[in-house]
């Protein structure tokens, strides 16, 4: 009889452990005092605008360092779709509209800046996690991870295309300034991914937090900014992914 391999899992590991710990106390300080440099400096500081990429690298790594590795295709798979889109949405206006990036976020492909790839990953990882947890069958689940992601957009892009000059808009639109074809793009991009990610993929419920706290750091911006109603939106948007019983 042979004797069973002994095998040890890799979120058991100590400097897996040790590398979340990092990422996590990197993660939170950039999250508290983007809070802290918009309510009393209107802002980061001219030497830190690094700062914003960064926070978002960093999201997107711990969503890789929190998921096991044989499931990293799921979270992978919102990164490339959603940086697929917003290729061809420089590039052609598809899906989106037309826009352009600034520099602010850093290092770019063909316009887009890389760092996308993460807040895709991190957003989708969140809103699967989320109805996860909520236990929405699996035929609904895209459609209204779709909605979901959308409504999360609500709140992102009046701020990230505004006050915090991410992006800019060529044409106006109704929501604050934001053309409706960019939230149809979004439904669109977003209902592709949760149909394309594996049935396997169920982020750990550290994720769905990981998520919450960029929906509540956008609320916080939000609510400090004079965005009131965009602020409360996305305090109800971080209350539905954490209000699960089955999420502790």
């Amino acid at each position: 009889m042979s004797t069973p391999e002994l095998t040890i899992p890799l979120q058991s590991r100590p400097s897996l452990m040790a590398l979340r710990l990092v990422l996590a106390t990197a993660y939170g300080c950039l999250c508290v005092g983007g809070v802290v440099s918009y309510a009393f400096m209107g802002g980061p500081p001219e030497g830190l605008k690094w700062t914003a990429p960064v926070y978002l690298a960093l999201a997107g790594v711990l969503v890789l360092a929190y998921t096991p590795v044989k499931q990293w295709q799921g979270p992978l798979t919102a990164a490339l779709i959603g940086f697929a889109s917003e290729l061809s949405g420089v590039a052609y206006g598809l899906p989106y509209g037309h826009y352009e990036y600034t520099p602010i976020l850093g290092p770019a492909l063909l316009g887009v800046p890389l760092v996308l790839t993460c807040a895709w990953l991190v957003l989708a990882a969140h809103v699967r996690g989320a109805m996860e947890a909520w236990r929405i069958p699996a035929s609904v689940q895209p459609f209204l991870g779709a909605a979901w992601m959308t409504a999360l957009d609500l709140v992102i892009d009046p701020l990230a295309a505004g006050p915090l000059g991410y992006w800019s808009w060529n044409a106006s639109g109704f929501y604050y300034g934001i053309p409706a074809s960019n939230f149809a793009g979004w439904f669109v991009v977003s209902l592709v991914i949760f149909l394309s990610v594996p049935a396997n993929w169920r982020p750990q419920r550290s994720l769905v937090w990981l998520g919450a706290s960029v929906m509540a750091f956008f609320a916080a911006l939000a609510l400090l900014l004079g965005y009131g109603w965009l602020g409360l939106l996305g305090l109800v948007l971080v209350a539905a992914g954490l209000g699960s019983r089955r999420l502790p």
